[in-house]
């Protein structure tokens, strides 16, 4: 195998890695602790490579190939998570926030599209094979990656939507008025001995502001 391809693969992500777990303690802000997860996976698949181990090569692609079809579902699901018009708003009132999570986003996209097709390439899959490692379709990743997410967006969609979602619009609409648009956007529930508290968050919007509501109501 080149062992120059795995290890310009692991040196970036071992850095990218790096930048964003200092980035996420400088920031400490609950986006960044995304950037942190990601982060701490980036350096230790680069870690992995740098050891230049044929079996890491095509775990950390496999990996790799998970990851980006995943987020090419959330893309595709964000849509029916949050009503458009939120999201355009969203973008009019704070658009250097927007730019920079979409550079965030074009550039993870671009990072997994590189590592994929630089592992990808014939040395390394030559190497695996006379390793003796088996190895497998990507489109088994893939698909996995993106059924896991439409998996868990199909079950947030369906909590946020039904009676305890009525509810707590209602609850909304009387503590702010007709002036926003309204829109459950989470809710959990925990058994308290006597039923069940129900928190809810339900974001409120108009053309000039957006508004963050937190509910609690309880069942029997």
């Amino acid at each position: 195998m080149d062992a120059r391809i795995l290890r310009r693969v692991g040196r970036a992500l071992l850095a990218v890695g790096v930048i964003e777990i200092a980035a996420t303690i400088s920031w400490f802000t609950a986006p960044g602790r995304y950037l942190a997860c990601f982060g701490i996976i980036a350096a230790a698949a680069g870690i992995a490579l740098l050891r230049g181990a044929a079996r890491a090569a095509l775990w950390v692609r496999t990996l790799v190939v998970f990851l980006l079809a995943g987020g090419i579902a959330l893309v595709i699901a964000l849509p029916f998570y949050q009503p458009v018009d939120l999201s355009m708003t969203e973008i009019r009132l704070d658009p250097a926030d927007f730019a920079i999570k979409a550079a965030a986003a074009i550039f993870v996209v671009c990072l997994l599209l590189w590592v994929t097709r630089e592992l990808g390439r014939q040395p390394v899959q030559d190497a695996i094979a006379s390793a003796g490692i088996t190895r497998w379709d990507m489109r088994m990743p893939a698909q996995a990656g993106g059924g896991v997410v439409a998996l868990a967006f199909l079950l947030l969609w369906l909590a946020l939507h039904g009676q305890s979602a009525e509810l707590a619009t209602s609850l909304a609409l009387q503590q702010l008025g007709p002036g926003y648009r309204y829109q459950l956007s989470w809710i959990s529930s925990a058994n308290n001995g006597h039923g069940t508290t129900i928190t809810g968050v339900v974001t409120a919007w108009n053309d000039r502001e957006i508004k963050k509501v937190l509910l609690h109501w309880e069942t029997r």
